[in-house]
């Protein structure tokens, strides 16, 4: 199945998160079935996609995208055709991107060339999501995705500068934006700079601070009280602004 169709009550969502990192998976996807908490659960590899599909399967609230992380290329090159195999099936992508961080920047070349061909290949569907990651890399991740992407774009956690945040916002980018982000300075600085119609909500579990040890639905309902005050706005009318931020991602 492809496509979601969202429930216009409450509801709860995550669009960035490592299911396949935790342990007690079981309990974590009985907690986002009982909350109804729409859930991207993003993959690093596609055989780690594929033993989720295969364990999981898609369930009403929960579904895998198809990763290839671009820390991860050098190591495991022998997974890149089979990410290129997988992907014209697949409607979310992620986690995908470039790294230009020191102890990635080897393999600089590879990545470019890497995301490129996901670009270019995502470029021939119209429903593809992708999930992006661009530290360090910003201003190359843009370069490449371009303002025509044939899709939706979500740039996960966000940390470049100002002015190739404002080149992604005209692009119509959306934002997945976490409780780490809101957390210093710089990051509330970007946010404040989203238009509130490009902003959603992501976990990144296991890698925030709350969410190391374990995974609660509760986490986004703080990541919501706290971003409806950095954006000076009323927990009700954030949350519906990124419930229909959401289901707009979704058509």
């Amino acid at each position: 199945m492809l496509f979601w169709r969202i429930n216009v009550s409450d509801f709860y969502f995550d669009v960035h998160m490592h299911l396949d990192l935790y342990e007690d998976t079981e309990k974590i996807i009985n907690q986002i079935l009982n909350y109804k908490s729409y859930t991207i659960a993003v993959t690093n590899l596609p055989y780690l996609y594929d033993r989720a599909i295969n364990k999981f399967g898609e369930q009403r609230y929960l579904r895998f995208a198809l990763g290839l992380h671009p820390e991860l290329l050098e190591q495991f090159p022998e997974q890149i055709p089979y990410f290129f195999e997988r992907l014209e099936y697949c409607r979310y992508i992620g986690e995908i991107g470039l790294d230009f961080g020191k102890n990635n920047y080897k393999s600089k070349m590879l990545q470019i060339d890497t995301f490129e061909k996901i670009i270019k290949t995502c470029g021939k569907f119209e429903n593809k999501i992708l999930s992006v990651h661009s530290r360090k890399a910003e201003k190359e991740v843009i370069d490449i995705i371009g303002s025509h992407f044939n899709g939706k774009i979500i740039l996960h956690w966000y940390s470049g500068n100002m002015t190739e945040l404002s080149r992604a916002i005209r692009n119509n980018y959306y934002f997945s934006i976490n409780g780490d982000m809101l957390a210093s300075k710089r990051g509330r600085d970007i946010v404040n700079k989203i238009p509130l119609e490009r902003i959603l909500i992501e976990s990144d579990a296991p890698f925030t601070k709350d969410t190391r040890e374990n995974y609660n639905i509760l986490y986004i309902n703080n990541l919501i009280s706290n971003l409806s005050n950095i954006k000076k706005i009323d927990k009700h009318k954030m949350s519906n602004i990124l419930k229909g931020n959401f289901s707009r991602l979704l058509k």
